[in-house]
């Protein structure tokens, strides 16, 4: 596997051979110092080029990066088609058959100065021209936990609620996929939200749990990521309807503490009552 170096060596050596790419530039973990910087890590580049056109025309310059393991173009997929006549910004996502990966976005440098207004965590690895827009970020800033607004708290609480009861129906009607899905897609967002700013309160804000919140354990007690890992369901419905009730309860927890800190109204009468109505479905299924 190509050590950091190596990979980082080979992408200026691309770039300063080529004078069609002006600036070179990585963000992502390995820009933050505060993220896992790991074998796992990928590099996430960008290429200021002059005209994205002649790197997207014919794809196989790519190959020259490495042994390449499988590579995808989401910027042109089924549903939405690259326009290959036009100057947007183009993504390679690149998995190497030696572990390394490079998700590598191709945009035109006469967009450059729109980078003036990104605070996300960057490194300047290449600027050929100077660009006064283009400046390292050091800090994640950006990636911090927000507070919420009164409305979007109870829109999350209600919202967590209602799609509780997608979940009873799954389990009720022994559709398994239907019960995950509104459990792990639907409802444990609206949970992480709450668990989120329940960390952004004890860290005044000034944290990020990354992103899919895979930085919760920083954060969280031992008892409270036992916790926290005790409300994941597997396949049996007996177990989906259990997990969904500790869900149920923790989130409520969460909602009391978070409605203490900012004066939000937290509805326990909708609560209980929704409860009430789970256990009552849950009990025929």
């Amino acid at each position: 596997m190509r050590t950091e170096k190596e990979i980082l060596d080979m992408i200026l050596e691309t770039a300063d051979a080529d004078a069609r790419i002006r600036a070179v530039t990585m963000e992502g973990s390995r820009a933050n110092p505060n993220a896992v910087h790991d074998e796992y890590s990928d590099f996430d580049i960008t290429f200021f080029v002059t005209d994205v056109r002649e790197f997207t025309r014919d794809k196989e310059w790519i190959h020259r990066l490495g042994d390449i393991l499988i590579v995808q173009c989401p910027t042109d997929w089924y549903s939405h088609p690259y326009d290959y006549s036009s100057r947007d910004p183009f993504a390679f996502l690149i998995q190497f058959a030696d572990g390394n990966r490079i998700d590598l976005t191709l945009r035109d440098v006469g967009l450059i100065s729109g980078e003036a207004e990104n605070k996300e965590p960057r490194i300047v690895l290449l600027n050929k021209d100077n660009f006064p827009s283009l400046l390292p970020i050091g800090s994640e800033e950006a990636y911090f936990i927000q507070p919420p607004g009164e409305m979007e708290f109870y829109n999350t609480c209600n919202e967590f609620r209602w799609l509780c009861l997608y979940v009873a129906k799954g389990v009720c009607r022994k559709e398994l996929y239907y019960s995950k899905h509104a459990y792990d897609v639907l409802a444990m967002p609206m949970f992480l939200k709450m668990l989120n700013w329940k960390v952004g309160i004890d860290h005044n804000f000034q944290v990020s749990t990354g992103s899919s919140c895979k930085y919760l354990k920083r954060f969280l007690t031992e008892e409270e990521m036992a916790r926290f890992q005790g409300i994941f369901p597997g396949g049996d419905y007996e177990d989906i309807s259990r997990r969904l009730f500790l869900m149920y309860d923790y989130f409520d927890e969460l909602a009391g503490f978070v409605a203490d800190h900012f004066g939000f109204v937290h509805d326990v009468r909708e609560t209980c009552r929704v409860r009430r109505f789970l256990e009552e479905r849950l009990c025929r299924a």
